[in-house]
């Protein structure tokens, strides 16, 4: 690949500098409709408005550095953001026939009241108690015909074991308060 004259590096600097100081006019513009020049004393409340576009970051800048890890013969799930810890909670894990996959994944499904389906007789369940997914659903593979993912229980007497098809179950308040912490990509690391 050939390396651009240091003239034309130049003229991109320039024209990305002219770009933005025309955005930058036009939202002065925008926020103050008379024009550039202010009559009277600067305002306070003139620099609400970029305060407040300031303070509303997206989504995905705020879940940017959470990942979960879940640790299999210790039976715990643990949340961290910016490397330090906002959940760690009980779980139960994979039956021997049936284990939780161990790897690095990335959540790529998240559901509210989801529909159970039985891995073997295919029977559906839909939201409610007797559904064994509980009310939140967080996929994070896809093997074939089988989904694994963390998700609540109906059978919370069974937290710590090793008793899912391969899921990994919480408490129905550790769910809740998981799914409200992470998006689609956020990265899921298995240990055994």
């Amino acid at each position: 690949m050939e390396k651009p004259s240091p003239i034309r590096r130049c003229l991109v600097i320039v024209c990305y500098g002219a770009a933005g100081l025309l955005a930058t006019g036009a939202w002065r513009d925008y926020s103050n409709p008379n024009g550039w020049l202010q009559k009277g004393r600067f305002e306070v409340t003139r620099l609400t408005r970029l305060q407040t576009l300031m303070t509303q970051a997206p989504d995905t800048l705020v879940t940017a550095n959470t990942r979960i890890e879940i640790y299999l013969v210790q039976r715990r799930l643990v949340l961290y953001q910016n490397d330090q810890i906002l959940l760690t909670a009980p779980v139960a894990v994979g039956q021997a026939e049936w284990q939780t996959p161990v790897g690095q994944f990335t959540v790529q499904d998240m559901r509210t009241n989801p529909i159970w389906r039985h891995p073997i007789t295919k029977e559906a369940v839909g939201p409610g108690p007797e559904n064994p997914l509980g009310s939140r659903w967080i996929g994070f593979l896809v093997e074939g015909p089988y989904h694994i993912g963390i998700h609540g229980t109906n059978q919370e007497t069974l937290i710590g074991e090793a008793v899912s098809h391969g899921c990994v179950r919480m408490l129905e308040r550790d769910i809740r308060s998981l799914y409200s912490h992470v998006k689609v990509g956020t990265p899921v690391v298995v240990k055994p």
